[in-house]
């Protein structure tokens, strides 16, 4: 499978488990560091708007990260999803 760190990703809309999914304490793609609470953890979900669009995606932030700079993770994540080809 990946060595993928920061995204995980579904490959179709009914399935209950995701394809594959990074280790809950993988880095945050926002500050770099573990993410070693659930209580502050965020899930976010990207799907391509065009192109392959067969895949939704989806990758974990801080909470705290994410409430001092929204979004930043997502031009990060899809760079490296373009980059991995998946």
């Amino acid at each position: 499978m990946s060595d993928n760190l920061f995204y995980g990703w579904y490959d179709d809309p009914t399935q209950k488990e995701p394809t594959y999914e990074p280790h809950w304490s993988a880095p945050c793609p926002i500050c770099g560091k573990t993410i070693d609470s659930l209580d502050d953890l965020r899930t976010h979900n990207l799907m391509y708007t065009g192109g392959y669009a067969e895949r939704s995606y989806f990758y974990r932030t801080h909470k705290t990260c994410d409430e001092k700079f929204p979004m930043a993770g997502d031009e990060f994540i899809f760079k490296l999803i373009e980059r991995n080809g998946d």
